[in-house]
């Protein structure tokens, strides 16, 4: 089973209702787990930066 997110563990608080609902749910997710960290754009973002927005093209 593989997880992704692009928020630091840190931040987590943030987007969750109570920094003890994220606390918690991390504890869950990460107890024997294997963290993998990766920095640098994502394979997305860049392809998003090379296409043309759709409203941009003149008709």
């Amino acid at each position: 089973l593989g997880i992704g997110s692009h928020w630091p563990f840190d931040q987590w608080g943030r987007f969750l209702p109570e920094h003890t609902t994220a606390v918690s749910l991390l504890d869950r997710l990460l107890h024997h787990s294997i963290v993998v960290v990766t920095e640098g754009e994502s394979f997305r973002m860049k392809q998003a930066r090379t296409r043309t927005p759709a409203r941009l093209i003149k008709k």
